[in-house]
């Protein structure tokens, strides 16, 4: 079974306060930290990154522009940028509550929770009078699948604040993950007693009702909940699946559309909508769903199977044969595979391969009878959707049980960076960096850089890492070395190398880094 991860919002305190004014000599730190903190709020957190630079370049003993620093590389989704700037501010100030915050939200993020248990543990700590600390900590104990420890948490947040409607959520969910319903379904009563607008809440109730089968009345929370926030695919999608138990398949259609309107690379509302249209008989519009899902993920072997029936519905029993052929490799026990492809194969007049099959199929059942088994080929060891684990069920509706193997975590803000689509193309060195290293007489740097570069564009990768590591070793501030060779460790699949580099590139300047490390941000989620 896949970890039950808790679908309630993490949330992240955050206090942009003006401090005190100080004299620092040279340049006004006070003034420039005030813009730097006013660019944040404003969501131009590469703009912010700049000013903190300057800051940091003049007064690096400070611990305020490390935290800001990393609050706004969290914003740019550079989280392990976040990490290693909250990391050097609470090496200047250990006291500081909001670092240990910021960086436990970073690592929830990079599904360190391990990490993100000592963070928080730290933050309720420094400061016990914070909701979301103990909210988060009760969610990174339940990540890692300490339940008693998450229950514990959270006990101690709803003595603090009885009317923590979230709280009672989250005991709920812990409940649900111990199979004690009953619990749950009080805890979630005491949640809406509390607030009865909170949608976590009403979802939750509706997710507990459906599951006794009660789908009326779980459509009932569900339109509460759609009516407060009408941007939910995952209740759209779960209001379809009770629609449909209870034979309303228009409306069911109606939900499947908004949530793929919302959400259009869903691939439960695909899936779903895709079998809705089938027993509604729109085969044509049914295939592409199915088509898209496999667009997605080719070893989903239930979607290959049901787009194989469909193809066979329209006539096209070659594609269907194929299908069928690669639901059976990945399935050799499967006997309705075998049936189905000997009805194909008899279609296009393949009657020795349709005998072949029913001969397998018949062979299959007398061994099952007589209890003896006969000798298959192996199977592949796949990672499969959850829709999967049983393929007989491949023309089951699914549930947006909120069951994820990962919690993404948005950021309310999004940097102006982050909206443009910057493609990853290896940088030269700018006329700028060329001026200053040859006026510095350092040609043998830029001869070792353009090295590099060129080993990179003949596919040399890790000759050109080392040339653009040797760069780095003698001229620690290129931001060009850094972000080809973050670029470059990519390739090689080293996320745990690449991204320290490309976030410090982006704070160098180089602010299409950003971009990249969002790209793979989401790629690994």
């Amino acid at each position: 079974m896949r970890r039950h991860v808790t679908r309630c919002v993490v949330s992240l305190l955050m206090f942009f306060t003006l401090l005190a004014p100080r004299a620092y000599g040279q340049i006004n730190t006070d003034r420039m930290l005030n813009i730097a903190r006013n660019a944040i709020a404003y969501d131009d957190y590469v703009l912010a990154i700049s000013y903190f630079n300057i800051v940091i370049n003049y007064k690096p003993y400070l611990y305020e522009p490390y935290f800001y620093r990393g609050v706004a590389k969290f914003y740019l989704d550079d989280f392990s940028g976040a990490i290693m700037d909250c990391n050097e501010a609470i090496k200047r100030n250990p006291y500081y509550p909001n670092s240990y915050e910021v960086r436990g939200l970073s690592h929830i993020n990079l599904s360190n929770y391990s990490e993100a248990i000592r963070d928080y543990t730290k933050a309720t700590e420094l400061m016990p009078e914070s909701r979301a600390v103990w909210h988060n900590l009760a969610i990174c104990y339940i990540n890692t699948d300490s339940l008693d420890r998450a229950d514990s948490v959270i006990t101690e947040a709803t003595k603090r604040w009885p009317k923590y409607a979230d709280g009672y959520c989250i005991k709920a969910q812990i409940y649900l993950q111990k199979k004690d319903t009953l619990t749950a379904e009080a805890l979630v009563d005491s949640a809406l007693a509390a607030d009865k607008y909170n949608t976590s809440a009403i979802n939750m109730k509706g997710h507990i009702l459906m599951a006794h089968e009660l789908y009326k009345d779980a459509i009932s929370y569900y339109n509460e909940s759609l009516r407060l926030n009408p941007k939910q695919a995952g209740i759209l999608i779960n209001r379809a699946l009770s629609h449909y138990h209870n034979d309303n398949y228009r409306e069911a259609m109606k939900d499947y559309d908004l949530a793929l309107d919302i959400e259009p690379r869903n691939f439960v509302g695909h899936y779903n909508r895709g079998l809705l249209r089938a027993n509604v008989g729109e085969d044509n519009l049914a295939i592409e769903d199915f088509n898209f899902i496999l667009s997605i993920d080719p070893d989903d072997m239930m979607a290959t199977f049901n787009r194989a029936t469909l193809l066979a519905n329209v006539g096209d029993y070659s594609g269907a044969i194929r299908d069928y052929t690669t639901v059976i490799k990945e399935y050799p026990k499967f006997l309705y595979g075998y049936e189905k492809r000997a009805e194909a194969r008899r279609m296009i007049g393949d009657t020795a391969g349709a005998k072949r099959d029913e001969e397998h199929v018949l062979k299959e059942q007398i061994a099952h009878r007589y209890g003896y088994s006969t000798p298959t080929s192996r199977m592949k060891n796949k990672t499969r959707k959850k829709s999967e684990f049983n393929i007989e069920d491949y023309n089951k509706m699914v549930e947006e049980d909120e069951e994820k193997d990962e919690q993404v975590y948005e950021s309310e803000y999004r940097g102006k960076v982050q909206n443009k689509e910057t493609e990853g193309t290896l940088l030269t060195l700018s006329d700028n960096t060329l001026l200053i290293y040859t006026e510095a007489g350092k040609t043998d740097v830029i001869n070792t850089f353009d090295k590099a570069y060129a080993d990179a564009k003949q596919g040399n990768i890790n000759e050109a890492i080392q040339g653009f590591s040797s760069v780095i070793e003698s001229n620690p501030n290129m931001a060009e070395a850094y972000y080809n060779r973050g670029l470059l460790r990519l390739l090689l699949d080293d996320s745990i190398g690449a991204i320290p580099d490309l976030s410090k590139a982006g704070e160098l300047g180089v602010y299409q880094a950003y971009n990249i490390i969002k790209k793979n941000q989401k790629r690994k989620k």
